[in-house]
């Protein structure tokens, strides 16, 4: 891993309390292959997703809820696939009472993460209010396997009972106001706290639970392009590069002169062997650099050597 060192800038534009808070990371091991993010260069972006969707998370906090709704439109243009802020988005619209809306965006949700654990229990949630019964129940029966093969022994082991609960209350006619995802009540330093404790982990090689850690911080910052950049590096370590490259993808989709995401994205390129499109993205660098900067000349040593090998 490289041993530049990381900052995501961007804090001082979410939250003006915290202007003064930063938050970086150096990585402490030598791991060859580059490192995640650093930087928080959102160039070429017309607008900050991350600061739209700390902006979405505080209007909903404060049942702002047609706030909310344009905040996460706008983080959407930016990350079309993102399951949590179209769930987000899904709860600004139940909010607002469009139900409808809501429907619609948990059903998004749930179409880019199967996972998504709000995302299912809202859906069943909006379901039984509108009386489709049969859907509601699909949703239950859903979350009932996912807890089946958790088996009490995973992370989201309380999780999804408070879930299967809450929806077996909606379908029943008998539940109390449900309550919303930790993630919107967790504090920039929480996800600061994450974000560190991840290149920590990242170092020591215990990678699942460094995307952990790091899923903890995109929820806190959302789609930032150093989040989602050191997502895609701890998946190119696992060997996992189709998921290396779309967490790449995603971050230049939200930045496109994210100069990290640039550099490893053309490191993933040369571990693949396509050595064309490494220097695409060499190409790129040398445009956004307007002298030497340290990710063009490690992306060129990464060519230069795997041509030396060929």
């Amino acid at each position: 891993m490289s041993k530049r060192g990381m900052s995501l800038i961007f804090i001082a534009t979410l939250m003006a309390s915290v202007s003064g808070a930063t938050f970086a990371a150096a990585p402490s091991g030598g791991a060859p292959g580059g490192g995640g993010g650093g930087g928080g260069d959102f160039g070429g972006a017309a607008r900050d997703p991350a600061a739209d969707y700390r902006k979405g998370i505080e209007s909903l906090q404060a049942g702002k809820f047609k706030d909310a709704d344009r905040a996460f439109s706008y983080v959407l243009e930016a990350a079309p696939k993102d399951s949590n802020v179209w769930m987000l988005q899904g709860m600004a619209k139940a909010g607002n009472k469009d139900l409808k809306g809501a429907q619609k965006a948990y059903e998004k949700s749930i179409q880019y993460n199967d996972k998504n654990i709000d995302a299912h229990r809202e859906l069943g949630v909006t379901y039984a209010k509108t009386n489709q019964g049969p859907k509601a129940q699909k949703e239950l029966d859903a979350l009932k396997a996912k807890a089946d093969a958790c088996k009490d022994a995973c992370a989201d082991a309380a999780k999804l009972k408070a879930s299967i609960n809450a929806l077996q209350g909606a379908i029943s006619g008998t539940s109390a106001e449900l309550s919303r995802p930790s993630l919107m009540f967790a504090s920039v330093a929480e996800g600061d706290n994450a974000y560190n404790a991840a290149v920590s982990l990242i170092n020591e090689k215990r990678y699942d639970e460094a995307l952990a850690a790091l899923d903890t911080a995109k929820s806190v910052f959302g789609p930032h392009p150093d989040v989602l950049t050191y997502i895609g590096y701890t998946y190119r370590k696992m060997g996992q590069y189709d998921q290396a490259e779309k967490f790449y993808t995603e971050a230049l989709s939200v930045a496109p002169n994210h100069k990290p995401a640039t550099e490893y994205f053309g490191e993933l390129k040369v571990e693949r062997g396509d050595l064309a499109g490494a220097k695409k993205l060499l190409a790129k660098l040398d445009t956004l650099c307007t002298y030497a900067c340290p990710e063009e000349q490690e992306l060129r040593r990464w060519i230069d050597q795997a041509e030396k090998r060929s």
